[in-house]
């Protein structure tokens, strides 16, 4: 099978990067269109770009003072991007005749293809693109900010960062209002990708993370078109230590026919996204306002180093929130030592309590001094990052919570750790302070449950970069081999088969074809049996009532075969010694995704599997670690660690069967389509798993 992630980028993929460079830096631009332009051209001027400026419009003079020429091939120079908002019928023979006179860049703000069910007309439009690097269509174009020139048909302000956050999305109202946003988030870039009929996400991010001003993406994703060209892009924007936080649209079966109507994007199924996130690297959020704080973290290099935060604060319920947030999003908040708490009692006051959070009380209120001495004594004991809660109304006068500002920059410039004011309501954190604090290397953070978020997002992100480090970066191989749309499913008998032929710890089942044979079956086993119809038709036997447990005498086993034998779709019975000793069931799974190919499905199993839905997705191929990781985020894993007295399970054979079903569906990835394991019986460690019962689909 080809190994997708070492084949290189296409040669069109390649050329069309390079033409989207010279598009973000242009010398000259071409505007096409009508009255729209007037705002583009006025625009990119208040950005400050100064090259030349051309306008194509037959029917106009002038517009926002730019003569304008009657067609592309009046132009006196080829420019290096053009901004297209024609209408729909006319788009096509614009691009065609930009391409022809060697221009190498455009963006197509004018909707109507794709997104409207117009395929036709979209491939006719990648058609007349060829190599061009063109934006969109239907999208609000770009804004590079650190060399202040852009393309867009409406005003974003004006700001030249020494560096910041390139903000990538499909949607222009996202990307308008990061860039609006009163959050103190540095943007480098903004670029709206619109359907991604050329250039996709992955060319987006691929133009700009080499830029060393850029210090990490922020995407709004509401599908991706090539999962390999993203993975290949992130695992290389990964090995430059810029990381991606990504907001995925779509993923409500209602969101996903929003996403399909506004850029045409098949918003796809979110536990894939998520576990293709996972293997990449990429911080994955829930909410427009974490993609926002979270990106201001990574702006200013202000990722907590571990899970361990000490906060102070000047009030007992912000103390409390504070320690029911912590549970909630997974911040440790450790206690400090008997030592540490020898020290707090000698500066803070004697009502205050010495714990973390750390309540100083209004008598310490407005002693900068006092404020500091506490916090650096709390950080005596080990921490990944500092906090101070404190909101700042800006209807307030500044000397009213200026030396708590004072003090948390007394203890920014005391330790070397991540600093964080953390503001109670988004609005608590006014603009002058914002600044202040940002020079002095505090981080701002607007809403006190955002932040909790985002600090044990980062926290995990962190050790999580750790472990994909440890296994040589994120893996970018898919199992994305087509199979046909026809499918046969193999009966359990060929399934067991196929799985212990890859060392799949199987029982020492046998075939019967009558109810009698079925009963010298069992006479065979010592202990008690399980009767289970066997057939090619049967995908979930136990509502056929085609499974019988815990079979032990030879009248119950002639009867029970022998009503499973008119079953529909039984052909035969499958019969087998029953596992009695189990500690936990889990399922094992393979489950076929358009986009991202083969998944491992791993969740507690049993006839509870969809009514607990503890479940995780592995994208594949795995690795070990990932599938020893993958398993410790189950719930279903406290059983293995010997759950209410129970004995422990065997938690390294159920990793060695995982891996097992793992190199079957590698093997057999080009015909695979489903393959479920449920349930796997976890003995006792030291004796081992057994997969009682299997389903295969394969293509044919």
């Amino acid at each position: 099978m080809t190994d997708q992630a070492d084949t290189p980028v296409c040669e069109h993929r390649s050329r069309r990067r390079a033409n989207l460079q010279r598009m973000l830096k242009p010398k000259s631009l071409v505007m096409v269109g009508g009255s729209a332009m007037s705002f583009a051209i006025e625009y990119v001027r208040t950005l400050g770009f100064d090259g030349n400026v051309h306008v194509v419009n037959p029917f106009r003079d002038e517009i926002a003072g730019v003569p304008c020429l009657p067609d592309i091939r009046a132009l006196p120079e080829v420019p290096d991007a053009a901004w297209i908002g024609v209408p729909t019928d006319n788009v096509i023979d614009v691009v065609r005749d930009l391409n022809n006179f060697g221009v190498p860049a455009a963006v197509c703000f004018t909707a109507g293809f794709g997104e409207v069910g117009a395929r036709e007309l979209e491939r006719a439009l990648v058609e007349a693109a060829g190599d061009m690097a063109l934006l969109g269509p239907n999208c609000m174009g770009f804004i590079n900010f650190l060399d202040g020139v852009g393309l867009v048909a409406s005003t974003h302000g004006v700001t030249r960062p020494e560096h910041g956050i390139a903000c990538i999305a499909q949607s222009g109202t996202i990307v308008a209002n990061m860039v609006t946003s009163d959050r103190s988030v540095p943007i480098s870039h903004l670029l709206s990708m619109g359907n991604q009929a050329v250039l996709d996400l992955a060319d987006g991010i691929a133009a700009v993370i080499d830029d060393e001003r850029v210090k990490a993406v922020m995407l709004y994703i509401e599908g991706i078109k090539d999962a390999h060209a993203f993975a290949q892009v992130a695992a290389h924007a990964f090995d430059l230590g810029k990381p991606i936080v990504c907001l995925k649209g779509g993923v409500s079966d209602a969101g996903a026919a929003i996403a399909l109507s506004h850029t045409g994007s098949l918003a796809g199924r979110p536990e894939f996204y998520d576990a293709f996130f996972k293997r990449l690297g990429i911080i994955n959020v829930k909410t427009f306002p974490e993609l926002l704080e979270l990106s201001k973290l990574l702006a200013f290099d202000g990722l907590p180093r571990g899970n361990r935060v000490m906060i102070e604060t000047c009030s007992g319920t912000d103390s409390g929130y504070c320690a029911d947030l912590a549970e909630r999003y997974g911040v440790d908040l450790p206690q400090p030592s008997a030592s540490v708490k020898a020290q707090l009692r000698e500066v803070l006051p004697p009502i205050a309590t010495p714990m973390n959070p750390l309540d100083v009380t209004m008598m310490q209120w407005g002693d900068r001094e006092a404020q500091a001495t506490s916090l650096i004594t709390l950080l005596n004991d080990p921490a990944d990052a500092a906090a101070l809660v404190l909101n700042l109304p800006p209807y307030l006068d500044t000397t009213t919570y200026r030396p708590a500002l004072e003090a948390m920059k007394d203890v920014r410039a005391e330790v070397d750790l991540p600093c964080y004011v953390i503001a109670n309501l988004p609005e608590g954190a006014p603009i002058a302070a914002r600044e202040e604090l940002l020079e002095a290397g505090v981080i701002p953070l607007q809403g006190i449950e955002d932040a909790f978020s985002c600090i044990g997002r980062g926290a995990r992100y962190t050790c999580h970069r750790e472990f994909l480090t440890a296994q040589g970066g994120p893996e970018t191989r898919l199992l994305c081999a087509p199979v046909s749309e026809s499918s046969t499913l193999l009966d359990e008998a060929q399934a067991k088969q196929a799985l212990a032929a890859y060392g799949v710890p199987v029982p020492a089942y046998k075939l019967a074809g009558s109810a009698e044979q079925a009963a010298d079956i069992a006479a065979a086993h010592d202990g008690p049996v399980v009767v289970k119809g066997c057939g090619t038709e049967l995908a979930h036997k136990s509502e056929l009532g085609a499974v019988a447990v815990n079979l032990t005498e030879s009248s119950d086993i002639v009867r029970v075969a022998a009503a499973m034998l008119v079953l529909p779709g039984v052909s035969s019975l499958l019969v087998e010694p029953m596992v009695t000793d189990a500690v936990a069931e889990f399922i094992v799974g393979i489950k076929r995704d358009s986009l991202f190919g083969l998944a491992l499905v791993l969740g507690t199993g049993g006839v509870l599997t969809e009514l607990v839905r503890d479940t995780t997705h592995v994208i594949l191929p795995a690795s070990r670690g990932q599938i020893e990781s993958a398993v410790e985020c189950l719930s279903g894993a406290a059983l293995l660690e010997g759950f209410r007295g129970a004995p422990a399970g065997d938690k390294a054979a159920l990793c060695d069967l995982i891996e097992k079903v793992c190199d079957y569906a590698s093997a057999e990835a080009d015909r695979l389509i489903e393959l479920d394991v449920n349930p796997v019986m976890v003995r006792p460690q030291g004796k081992g798993v057994v997969a009682v019962d299997a389903l295969i689909r394969q293509g044919v």
